[in-house]
């Protein structure tokens, strides 16, 4: 869930306008902390349940057993790529929660952080295509490791006081995101059939790979807080004033917010380390031609493929129906539980809660796909997530209600992801997987970018999204018409 627009970021943003003529807050009104530890317990109990239930109930515990038959060899595959998969993903979710706050610790305004965030949505759409086909041209490690490079290099631009490099910043940002989002699912899943492994067994590592990035969003989130408290920030090289707490002059800062930042720089750099020694290159279509042309012709057979095949461009555009849903649920979960009048309740713990769901709903994926395919028990998932992102519009005031219906849609994003996962590697080739995957983000970043700058209001925000998953329901349930005249899937 990729990906770039994080969980928190609006936390830091809401908070900031709220305190300015803030009203006399009512201790009764809004959600109670309490209200917010019983739902984290019984989050947690949901995952601990769906996670070793079943296993329990047979009297035993799958820690080493042959899931599947899954062999030795198959399982130290597994490991190697959820290590890198998990490394990155720390280095992108230690960055979200401190994005808007760094930014207005340098001073800058409202509007200016909000085009800094326009900048990396817009940059992930422009540029994230060629990135997805120059990796399908020159390998997959090769764009895994311009991930790192691209990546470490935004997190560097951090410490600079000045709105130009910041925005340089944002637009490496974006271009990473296209990149983390397309090339290492690419690589595992060429990897994995070059390697002989049954096709049934790539849906765990799917599975298993967001379970544990939903465990590493709550470490980074603990992490991350821990080492942006360890000192103040300050300046390291002064800028064009001098001064410490000088309006932004390019000054060169050092700790304070720089630091989960630099933290996410040395996860992606031991990341890249790992991929260097363990990864073999692969490659999309390995008759094309290098250079200008190679990307040209990549580009050119990915849209005539979303032309030509009908289940690839209906499988993009539930991604992007559904992900585009996903990512305004992030823009606006956070004023949503939110009273005017009412002490403002623990967002860390709403989030770990948050994710505790989706790391339940991996585990609710791996129960539903012993029975059915994905593209079949999608279809009644994306319309129950559509209801749950009513609570907000057909209940404003309700907290409670709105609280519980975002932590179940939380569970059928963590079911999603594996699903979608399981469903892609099916029918994309894997000639252009890197390319299609990055026009696939085309439509989902337009809709984003088309949030970002309405400025509609909360409740209208949740009725759009909404309707964007039950267009996804509609879309699946055509895909899966599709998908049963093709015996091949």
């Amino acid at each position: 869930i990729k990906s770039s627009a994080r969980r928190e970021e609006h936390c830091c943003q809401r908070t900031k306008m709220d305190l300015e003529d803030a009203p006399q807050e009512d201790p009764d009104a809004g959600l109670s902390v309490g209200t917010v530890h019983a739902a984290f317990i019984l989050s947690a109990a949901v995952a601990v349940a769906l996670t070793f239930g079943k296993d329990l109930i047979k009297g035993k515990l799958s820690t080493n057993s042959d899931v599947g038959g899954q062999t030795p060899q198959f399982k130290a595959f597994q490991r190697t790529y959820l290590t890198v998969y998990l490394l990155m993903m720390a280095g992108d979710w230690l960055q979200g929660p401190y994005m808007y706050a760094l930014y207005d610790a340098y001073g800058f305004k409202h509007e200016e952080i909000a085009a800094l965030f326009v900048a990396g949505f817009g940059s992930s759409m422009l540029f994230g295509t060629v990135a997805g086909s120059l990796a399908d041209t020159l390998g997959r490690k090769r764009g895994a490791l311009a991930y790192v490079v691209v990546y470490a290099a935004s997190c560097v631009t951090k410490h600079w006081r000045s709105y130009e490099v910041l925005m340089f910043g944002r637009v490496l940002g974006g271009i990473a995101t296209s990149l983390l989002f397309s090339v290492f699912d690419s690589w595992l899943v060429a990897e994995h059939a070059s390697r002989g492994f049954e096709p049934a067994w790539l849906s765990t590592t799917f599975a298993n790979a967001q379970a544990g990035n939903s465990i590493v969003a709550i470490l980074s989130g603990v992490f991350g807080e821990w080492i942006a408290g360890t000192t103040p920030m300050r300046v390291l090289v002064a800028g064009s004033t001098g001064g410490e707490d000088a309006a932004p002059d390019g000054a060169i800062m050092w700790g304070g917010y720089c630091l989960p930042f630099d933290a996410a720089a040395v996860f992606l750099l031991i990341g890249g380390f790992v991929i260097m020694t363990t990864w073999n290159e692969n490659y999309g279509d390995t008759k094309q031609s290098s250079g200008a042309d190679g990307l040209r012709e990549s580009l050119t057979k990915g849209l005539l493929l979303l032309a030509r095949d009908r289940r690839v461009l209906l499988v993009g555009l539930v991604c992007s129906c559904f992900e585009a849903a996903m990512y305004a649920f992030v823009f606006e979960w956070t004023p949503a539980l939110t009273a005017a009048n009412a002490p403002r309740p623990p967002y860390g713990e709403i989030f770990a809660a948050m994710m505790l769901c989706c790391a339940a709903g991996t585990r609710l994926f791996g129960f539903l796909a012993e029975s059915r395919g994905p593209e079949d028990f999608a279809r009644p998932l994306f319309v129950v997530a559509s209801l749950f992102l009513l609570a907000p519009v057909v209940a404003p005031s309700n907290y409670v209600l709105a609280l519980v219906a975002f932590l179940l849609f939380e569970g059928v994003v963590g079911c999603y992801f594996p699903a979608l996962g399981t469903l892609k590697s099916k029918i994309v080739p894997d000639a252009q997987r890197s390319t299609i995957y990055n026009i696939f983000r085309v439509p989902l970043n337009v809709l984003v970018l088309l949030v970002l700058l309405s400025k509609l209001p909360t409740q209208t925000v949740f009725a759009v999204s909404a309707l964007l998953l039950l267009s996804a329901a509609i879309l699946q349930h055509m895909l899966f018409a599709a998908m049963r005249g093709h015996a091949d899937v």
